[in-house]
């Protein structure tokens, strides 16, 4: 049986209940110990004075004592003192700073070197004894605890694929999932994207589930929250700000490739995949509106009533007797979603946003301006300043008419509309004659109607365009569409090649007076 060291602590445990009366057996069957034993430490403690009938010295001092009594008894260690005489290969080895080797590696490498027989345990013991140059210091690992309802700790993480029946496809699932620093209760929603408006929409279920607020939203550096990272000035998502400032929060992004930052949310990452995958093997019908239901329920009764390793407390509990007060409370007027998007002003003096069009005033032409979208209204800021506002448009094309100034000094003075009507002349004075006569209503409200013509060149010949064009004054076609199926039947006239009739046949043609009696 292998030797076990008696330490100062175990002895005094036997000396205690000695005292206290306890036998041997007593003793031993507390402790787990053999009865010899116990009886061999109780005579050591008999000869140094110690005994029933007088008390004994307070337990600093009787420690003290007994560590003196205890054996100091070594074992021979053959195989550990093999390695010995290496001693310096194996810091060179393991300590080399270009190409260092795992302890592991460099057992291998000295016992193929050497012809060594010793087991790598007996390695690691002489290393450990021995090569004091090699004793490495533990790892310092450095928790923040906060105080209740600072700070909340978000992450989003990849789960796995789903079948989504409103596209009837398999999708990629990925999960919300915020952690809360002190209580460590967690919130976890399954989303299929994470665009600026899921992110903005988890975090408003997020606050609904706490009933509150935290103070501080420490994200990663994720688009949809951080549009440039940086460690002093980070340029935050528009709408992802403007959702902070309406709840009173701040936001403090992670530092870039520093998962430590916010390492109470990556470590729930691996349980919520697994979650994920548990609800996709009890429900084979899933669907992620279920999954949501599910997570909810573990993050409060499951998860939530689980004792956390480091604060001993079940996280529901916590959030309930010390967080759930200190969280701010919601505001009473809902936060509607934005949507925030770039965009240029066109030289029509037009932005275009999701397929549609909305006029600015023309002193904006070729600027970069930024688009707030509601799901009634848009505004548009140039920097901060708001410049225009309109209602979302329910046709292609919203325009205020106090944006654009007079046609007729458009058609002079503009720049870009008198170069396209440079670039028609160039083409042909027909064709200069429709474009003038597609700008004639408004310049401005008709000057993407003019380019589309003008690009036709690059797909027909001068002639065909001009040609097209006489007719299309006449008609009033404007229409790019309509006027390239102009061209379309003109090519097909002048494709179609006439009959060949033989001498024979025309003699048996007669005329249409011949049928009329």
């Amino acid at each position: 049986m292998a030797y076990k060291r008696m330490s100062a602590m175990e002895f005094y445990e036997i000396v205690s209940r000695w005292h206290a009366g306890y036998n041997v057996s007593q003793i031993s069957k507390a402790r787990g110990g053999d009865r010899k034993t116990v009886r061999n430490y109780i005579n050591l403690a008999k000869r140094a004075g110690l005994s029933r009938e007088q008390p004994l010295p307070e337990k600093d001092e009787l420690l003290e004592q007994l560590q003196t009594l205890l054996p100091q008894k070594e074992y021979d260690q053959p195989a550990r003192s093999v390695f010995l005489p290496y001693k310096d290969e194996i810091i060179q080895l393991v300590a080399n700073k270009q190409e260092p080797l795992k302890p592991k590696t460099a057992y291998e490498v000295i016992c193929e070197r050497h012809g060594i027989t010793a087991s790598y345990t007996s390695f690691k013991r002489a290393l450990r004894e021995h090569v004091t140059e090699l004793e490495q210091k533990p790892k310092t690992t450095c928790r923040f605890e906060t105080a209740p309802g600072d700070e909340v700790q978000i992450d989003y993480g990849k789960m796995g694929r789903l079948y989504d029946p409103l596209t009837r496809r398999n999708r990629d699932v990925f999960a919300f999932i915020a952690t809360l620093s002190f209580s460590r209760l967690k919130f976890v929603e399954f989303v299929y994207k994470q665009d600026q408006r899921s992110f903005v929409g988890s975090h408003l279920r997020l606050f609904e589930f706490f009933a509150g607020v935290p103070k501080r939203l420490v994200i990663d550096n994720l688009k949809a929250g951080v549009i440039k990272a940086d460690l002093y000035t980070p340029e935050f998502n528009r709408a992802y700000r403007e959702m902070a400032e309406h709840y009173g929060c701040f936001i403090d992004p992670a530092r870039p490739r520093h998962p430590k930052d916010k390492g109470k949310v990556e470590r729930a990452v691996p349980l919520v995949r697994e979650l994920f995958r548990k609800l996709k093997a009890l429900h084979l019908e899933l669907d992620i509106a279920r999954a949501n239901k599910e997570a909810r329920n573990w993050c409060r009764n499951i998860n939530g009533m689980r004792e956390h390793s480091t604060t001993g407390l079940k996280p529901l509990e916590a959030f309930d007797e010390f967080e759930k007060d200190k969280l701010m409370p919601l505001p009473l007027e809902h936060f509607e979603t934005p949507t925030w998007k770039e965009a240029k002003v066109h030289a029509d003096q037009f932005i275009q946003f999701e397929k549609n069009f909305y006029s600015v005033p023309h002193v904006y032409v070729g600027k970069d301006v930024w688009v707030r979208a509601t799901e009634k209204l848009i505004h548009i800021y140039l920097d901060h300043t708001l410049i225009k506002k309109h209602v979302r448009a329910q046709t292609r094309r919203q325009y205020d008419s106090k944006d654009f100034p007079k046609n007729f000094e458009i058609m002079l003075e503009d720049q870009n509309v008198q170069a396209i009507i440079e670039r028609a002349e160039q083409i042909g004075q027909p064709f200069k004659k429709l474009l003038l006569q597609v700008l004639a209503p408004h310049a401005k409200l008709n000057y993407r109607r003019a380019l589309a013509l003008l690009r036709l060149k690059d797909k027909y010949a001068k002639e065909q365009l001009n040609q097209a064009a006489k007719l299309a004054i006449v008609h009033k076609i404007h229409t790019p569409k309509t006027f390239e199926t102009l061209l379309h039947k003109i090519d097909a006239q002048q494709d179609e090649q006439p009959l060949f009739i033989s001498e024979e046949t025309r003699a048996m043609m007669r005329n249409s007076d011949y049928f009329i009696h």
